[in-house]
């Protein structure tokens, strides 16, 4: 199972769904996660040593922040297109776990790698027929394809190395066999596909995951000059991206970061400790945005995923991340003479990296939790054997991968139902995912999307065109006043309040 998911991962679409992208990796991330930490669960080969406790104070963090959201019922669901929802939290830490329990450390990297070929050969295409402006391969995004091939290069290398064979003799350089030059010509497939996509958060993320692969994978006497090496490498890399006229690839230069952050650390601010909630930060953005940062569109992420993790979860949630990710780094460290462990390092560096100026998005989040957990499955201290399936165990797994398949499969099902043009029945199926409301375009519909808390702001400049119609001014106002709340920049919610377009 393992494998399976960490090749749909950079893979999987569906084109009859209106988000085909990020919702099917979302879906597969929902039901991979439960279905794998089921089978964990009655696998019994290992136990999660000391990581047990930091497991377990990630998944509370995430609770208590969902118990105390401002919207209950979008961080239960999730908002649209984003789908960082506490179950998909939770099934993070299904993947996680899932993967030390069943274990299949070699065979998850290896079909993660595949995988991102794949979705690298197709970015390719795209940018020799200049079908996009930017490649994302089929991921939709191109900073998602970025992340995922980031961590696709160290593992690849990896790879490459770990299957050529030694030199013969001192100071000969290894001999490269068919398969070594096989995985080495995927890590070039996969490089040029990051090259592409014009990810530079992808860029400085593959270059952190090389530079800790080669940390790794020093021997004792050649490690001070790897950390000096990788040092140097990435402050050439940082610098150039800020100085170059990489500053401003895209259309994107770092003061519009620079100006999203701090105005997150206002968001962080008022509400510090348990955060406002999973999912909610596009809520609450509005009221300490200090500039348009995005012409014509709200911000509903901190583009920092340590940001974004305080906002949402508080300081709870980061530091209970910081206490799991940081026993994992010490383990990765003691373990670094077992096979592939340099690798899985420097994916999970290079994702981190990358994360660091963008936000965590489930299309490659969930590949790095997976095969964060695959890494685990090998340091020591997490030989230990777990007792055999009891009957409370096997009644635990069938709850989680029952509930799990449920909260993956509805999403899904109402999204083909949308697609084909059934609102109502989208709506249906999935009654708390404001998007579909919306499109039924009812006055009643309008008013329960704004009630369970839609990011959009043109939910509420619909909600105040159906009031006014109907002819209750007030709630008109009032919801045009929301929709201010929402992007303070929202030009024709202004307008109307204004009188200019005022129906």
């Amino acid at each position: 199972m393992p494998p399976a998911i960490a090749f749909l991962v950079p893979t999987l679409f569906i084109p009859i769904s209106v988000d085909a992208y990020v919702l099917p990796r979302a879906s597969l991330a929902l039901a991979g996660g439960g279905l794998l930490m089921a089978a964990g669960l009655l696998a019994g080969r290992r136990s999660l040593g000391a990581l047990r406790l930091p497991v377990l104070a990630v998944a509370v963090a995430a609770v208590v922040a969902a118990a105390f959201s401002i919207a209950p019922s979008v961080s239960l669901v999730g908002t649209y297109g984003r789908y960082e929802s506490l179950p998909m939290r939770l099934a993070y830490l299904g993947l996680f776990c899932g993967a030390v329990w069943v274990g299949e450390r070699e065979r998850t990297m290896a079909a993660f790698v595949v995988g991102c070929a794949l979705a690298a050969v197709e970015a390719l295409f795209q940018a020799m027929t200049h079908a996009l402006p930017r490649a994302d391969g089929n991921l939709g995004q191109p900073n998602l394809l970025g992340a995922l091939l980031a961590m696709a290069v160290p593992l690849a290398l990896d790879m490459a190395w770990r299957r050529s064979r030694p030199a013969r003799s001192p100071g000969r350089r290894p001999r490269w066999t068919p398969e070594a030059r096989a995985w080495l010509a995927l890590a070039v497939v996969c490089g040029g596909g990051l090259a592409v996509s014009t990810s530079r958060s992808g860029w400085l993320g593959a270059l952190a995951g090389i530079c800790v692969l080669a940390a790794f994978a020093a021997r004792p006497k050649q490690l001070p000059g790897a950390l000096a090496a990788t040092a140097l490498a990435l402050a050439i890399a940082a610098g150039l991206v800020l100085i170059s006229p990489l500053r401003n690839l895209n259309s994107d230069p770092p003061g519009f970061r620079l100006g999203i952050w701090r105005d997150s650390i206002s968001v962080i601010a008022e509400r510090p400790v348990t955060g406002w909630g999973p999912d909610t930060m596009g809520l609450v953005f509005g009221r300490h945005q200090t500039a348009d940062w995005v012409a014509g569109s709200n911000i509903d992420r901190a583009h920092s995923m340590p940001l974004d993790l305080t906002a949402t979860q508080g300081m709870l949630g980061l530091a209970a991340c910081a206490w799991l990710f940081g026993v994992w780094w010490l383990g990765m460290w003691r373990g670094r003479v077992l096979p592939g462990t340099a690798g899985l390092a420097g994916a999970a560096a290079a994702y981190l990296t990358s994360v660091l100026l963008n936000f965590d998005w489930a299309p490659a989040a969930a590949a790095f939790w997976l095969l964060a957990g695959a890494g685990w499955a090998g340091p020591p201290g997490t030989s230990q054997v777990m007792a055999h399936a009891s009957p409370v165990r096997t009644v635990a797994a069938a709850g989680i991968a029952t509930v799990a398949l449920f909260a993956a499969l509805v999403p899904m099902a109402a999204d083909l139902a949308y697609y084909a043009g059934r609102r109502d029945q989208a709506a249906v199926l999935d009654p708390w995912q404001p998007r579909y409301l919306v499109a039924q375009g009812s006055l009643a519909s309008l008013r329960r999307a704004a009630a369970l808390g839609d990011p959009d702001p043109s939910t509420y400049v619909a909600l105040g065109d159906a009031e006014a119609e109907a002819g209750h001014r007030d709630a008109a106002t009032a919801a045009y006043r929301r929709a201010l709340e929402r992007y303070p920049y929202d030009v024709e919610a202004r307008q109307r309040l204004v009188g200019r377009r005022l129906p």
